[in-house]
């Protein structure tokens, strides 16, 4: 699906006349590889690249990523829950949260679960502010793909929803994804109760 389409789509969910007071119109898709391993992996960009697995993170550390990464595409759900209710989500063995660094500095992070027997799923995957259009998003989505195949030959599963970068779906699609399935729903927009800054995700209108 090209960003116009993608344009298109965001139009689409402004014209529907379900959405309740306060919550934004949504499209999610779903996407999968079916062997990962058959993905190239793409070169870094420069030697001073590096992707490193922060096990057992810090509260504070694993905020700091996804908060910041995800301001301004709205992610809320984890903002909103508490530190005793975040550590056993990002804690497991079965939790692999890793981080791309660019000269000792964090860039971005991909977050993949591995507890399914029959799939892994990348839950979360983002560059922090200042790292996009740097060519790093394409060799840590490649990276990942692999990884994910290195430590289980499983389907690789993932999401990505109207509230995201204009070029994520397709920059999925390019590295092997496919759509298998999508819908429509709503979602708080969080920035009408504080959990995210009222002027954050400006290519997303206020809700209603």
């Amino acid at each position: 699906m090209s960003q116009t389409d993608y344009q298109k789509e965001q139009i689409r969910q402004w014209s529907r006349t379900d959405v309740p007071t306060g919550h934004l119109p949504v499209h999610k898709w779903y996407l999968r590889i079916d062997d990962p391993s058959q993905v190239e992996v793409k070169q870094p960009p420069h030697e001073a690249v590096s992707i490193i697995r922060a096990q057992n993170p810090t509260i504070e550390f694993y905020r700091f990523l996804y908060n910041s990464a995800g301001e301004e595409f709205l992610w809320g759900d984890r903002r909103r829950i508490s530190d005793e209710e975040l550590l056993p989500l990002i804690t497991p063995e079965t939790i692999h949260l890793m981080v791309l660094y660019e000269y000792g500095t964090p860039a971005g992070f991909f977050e993949l679960d591995v507890e399914s027997e029959t799939e892994s799923e990348i839950k979360y995957f983002a560059m922090l502010p200042g790292f996009l259009g740097r060519g790093l998003g394409g060799y840590l989505l490649s990276s990942a793909i692999r990884y994910s195949a290195e430590l289980r030959k499983l389907p690789l599963i993932l999401d990505t929803c109207s509230l995201d970068h204009e070029s994520a779906l397709e920059n999925y699609r390019k590295r092997g994804f496919k759509v298998y399935n999508e819908r429509d729903f709503t979602d708080p927009d969080p920035r009408l109760d504080g959990t995210i800054r009222a002027d954050a995700g400006k290519h997303v209108p206020l809700a209603k």
